[in-house]
């Protein structure tokens, strides 16, 4: 009986290690994946069900494109969660382009809802709203993960600061990374937040590039397509951080980690068997 009891035991602590092996944590290399616009693979892009998922995943950071929205009776401008800058792509819309930095938040949050995108027929219309920045922040606090906000406009500095305070309000300040293929909006967000970690989106890169980075303590945002093995190591002898993006397979995922990229974006969760 005592030898039944002990294959028992072994079997079970074998299953234990193996199943440990297969679900691998994306700590383990440390290496924080980014679920880029929410886990798309379950949900639609930028979307507070997609964001949910990430969570429940188990991504360390989810990434978000911010508008800011028109005026409203009040004075009030907010900021709205999506890529593009008009509704029509995530919203089913034909016709003339309907751009949210003309709308305002009541507007756009009664008015219309995403459409378009994985599994779309599983949620519910409230559920299918277009996410506030505040919702996002929420939902980041509740799993656990790092905002990852893509500035998509070229905003002005007091809206720059207000994106700032209402980091602060959500007491996420320190826990967000913005980031921005605009130098001036990031250079407005350093002068008030010094110690955020900032992110240049990059498609190409310039040593006039490097030489901003390195005065505003900038990290990269780039392109997996035009990331070189120079680049890497004249990044890594500035100490400016990497994020890759969209790296989709294990092949890529390989290949860039095994040259000390420890910051990796993606649409699904590649630390899984």
């Amino acid at each position: 009986m005592k030898i039944i009891k002990y294959l028992t035991v072994f079997c079970m602590m074998i299953c234990m290690i193996m199943q440990l092996n297969i679900n691998v944590s994306a700590n383990e290399n440390n290496i924080c994946y980014v679920a880029h616009r929410g886990y798309t693979k379950y949900a639609p892009e930028n979307s507070i069900p997609a964001f949910e998922a990430a969570g429940k995943e188990g991504f360390q950071a989810v990434e978000c494109d911010i508008h800011e929205t028109a005026k409203d009776k009040k004075g009030k401008r907010r900021f709205v969660i999506m890529h593009d800058q008009t509704l029509n792509r995530m919203c089913g819309l034909s016709g003339k382009n309907i751009y949210q930095k003309k709308l305002t938040y009541q507007k756009i949050r009664s008015k219309y809802h995403i459409k378009t995108g994985n599994n779309i027929e599983s949620y519910t219309k409230k559920q299918l709203r277009i996410p506030s920045l505040e919702e996002y922040l929420s939902i980041c606090k509740r799993y656990h993960m790092k905002p990852v906000i893509e500035i998509k406009q070229k905003m002005k500095k007091d809206t720059i600061k207000r994106l700032y305070q209402s980091l602060k309000k959500a007491k996420m300040q320190n826990q967000a990374v913005v980031t921005c293929k605009y130098k001036q909006q990031l250079t407005y967000m350093r002068k008030y937040a010094r110690k955020m970690p900032l992110e240049y989106v990059r498609h190409d890169f310039t040593q006039n590039d490097l030489s901003w980075m390195k005065k505003y303590h900038i990290n990269v945002s780039i392109n997996k397509n035009i990331l070189s093995d120079d680049m890497i190591q004249l990044f890594e002898a500035n100490n400016i951080k990497i994020n890759i993006w969209t790296i989709n397979n294990k092949d890529q995922l390989y290949n860039f980690t095994n040259k000390g990229i420890k910051i990796v974006t993606s649409d699904d969760a590649l630390w899984k068997e």
